[in-house]
């Protein structure tokens, strides 16, 4: 009996050892997904977008993280980064946050949409956009930037958070052209229901691939309406719009992941 217990509470310490501190830290994956696009400009064949989001700064987690999710992000010689919401978590986070997007914008231009916890935290998001702006990100807020070349352009587009009905589709692409290259940023997969059709290439996260996720029985907890927990985690199409929906980075609420591992995607732009 005691064997039994004394093996039991390893058990427990070494899941807990291995949630807490291993996969949320140390385990953080690299994904190269490519997308072909119809009528993408030649010079825009190959483009690469890193795409990080929920780094959730405030929340506990070992600077390692960090260090390593700029190493990868680094080493994919990005054309452009794009950070897809919940920067921080509480307004001990947002150092931190500025930071790490100070050292990104360094690496390519930067591009960030705000995420339910961005709202939430507690800090004044106003100040928080201007200070962003000030560490070399393009903060989009229902609104779009047009990436361009002798060749042709793509529009990058960012949608407010659509899990706090912020979201305003028609505003963020008002004044794109008809038939322009349209990557749209959003916090949640939630904005899909309005942009399915009208896109190109959607990128976003929010659901942390589940977070917890219990083998055969799956995640715990979903934080969507029931019609879009589907999108959990991984590549989609709708409409003819593909929607790539990544991991991240951070932790929500407890700093906790069991069986969906950090992650930081590479979304590369093919020709079709």
């Amino acid at each position: 009996m005691v064997g039994v217990l004394v093996t039991f509470t390893a058990l427990v310490a070494g899941v807990a050892t291995y949630a807490v501190i291993v996969e949320p830290n140390l385990l953080i994956l690299s994904t190269v997904v490519e997308v072909r696009v119809n009528g993408l400009p030649e010079c825009f064949n190959g483009f690469r977008i890193a795409h990080v989001t929920d780094p959730h700064f405030g929340i506990w987690h070992l600077p390692v993280r960090d260090s390593r999710v700029l190493e990868i992000v680094k080493g994919f010689k990005p054309d452009i980064i794009v950070i897809t919401g919940d920067l921080i978590s509480n307004p001990g986070g947002v150092g931190d946050a500025l930071n790490f997007v100070r050292e990104l914008a360094r690496v390519a231009p930067t591009y960030v949409v705000l995420g339910n916890w961005d709202y939430w935290s507690g800090v004044s998001v106003g100040s928080f956009v201007e200070e962003l702006r000030a560490s070399g990100a393009r903060v989009l807020v229902n609104s779009y930037e047009v990436v361009g070349s002798a060749c042709g352009s793509i529009y990058v587009v960012g949608v407010d958070d659509p899990h706090t009905q912020r979201d305003d589709v028609s505003k963020a692409l008002e004044g794109v052209p008809e038939g322009a290259i349209k990557v749209v940023l959003a916090h949640s997969p939630e904005v899909i229901g309005e942009v399915a059709g009208k896109a190109d290439v959607v990128l976003v996260g929010h659901t942390h691939g589940g977070q917890v996720v219990i083998p055969v029985l799956g995640p715990i907890y979903i934080p969507l309406p029931e019609e879009f927990r589907k999108y959990v985690w991984g590549s989609f199409t709708v409409n003819g719009t593909f929607m790539y929906v990544c991991r991240g980075v951070g932790t929500s609420l407890y700093p906790v992941r069991f069986m969906a591992p950090p992650e930081v995607a590479l979304v590369v732009l093919i020709r079709a």
